[in-house]
């Protein structure tokens, strides 16, 4: 069992990202307005990817204190990495105005709440099965690749209007 300290370090700081998340989804939800203000989103892209880091790194200290792994550890480690990665593309998009890509940033909005949602569930539950494991990181790729369909299709149908 590890201790106590280190896990309710790991916990809070896993919390605080999933909050992040949270107000980043709200704000891709905003930047469609014309003349959005961007700079809670900003604020909130810039934390993301250092939380994360943190997230992984006191996960690995829960592990080394005598913690059980199993497959679910590969479905935190995954989601962390795409949850960083997805706010450091979302910043880069930011920086360039003209490319916002709505249905990458629709994907994004979508699918990172879907994926720390995923990694929640697999901490809790700690599926020894790899295929259990698997099921929710897949179900929330695909809730990723259908919001960026159909925000491909969306802005297609008002290109061509």
């Amino acid at each position: 069992m590890s201790h106590p300290i280190i896990l309710a370090v790991h916990i809070t700081i896993a919390l605080a990202l999933t909050i992040l998340v949270g107000v980043q989804c709200a704000e891709l939800g905003r930047i469609r307005e014309p003349g959005a203000d961007t700079r809670a989103l900003r604020t909130t892209l810039r934390w993301i990817p250092g939380l994360s880091l943190l997230t992984f790194i006191t996960g690995g200290l829960v592990l080394a204190d005598g913690a059980k792994g199993g497959p679910w550890v590969a479905a935190g480690v995954i989601s962390t990495a795409l949850i960083a990665a997805a706010s450091g593309w979302t910043l880069r998009r930011l920086r360039n105005p003209a490319d916002t890509r709505p249905a990458l940033i629709a994907a994004v909005r979508w699918g990172v709440p879907a994926v720390t949602l995923a990694a929640a569930f697999l901490m809790a539950l700690r599926p020894g099965n790899p295929f259990a494991a698997a099921g929710p990181v897949l179900g929330a790729a695909a809730i990723m690749i259908g919001a960026y369909v159909a925000a491909a299709r969306r802005a297609t149908a008002a290109a061509t209007v």
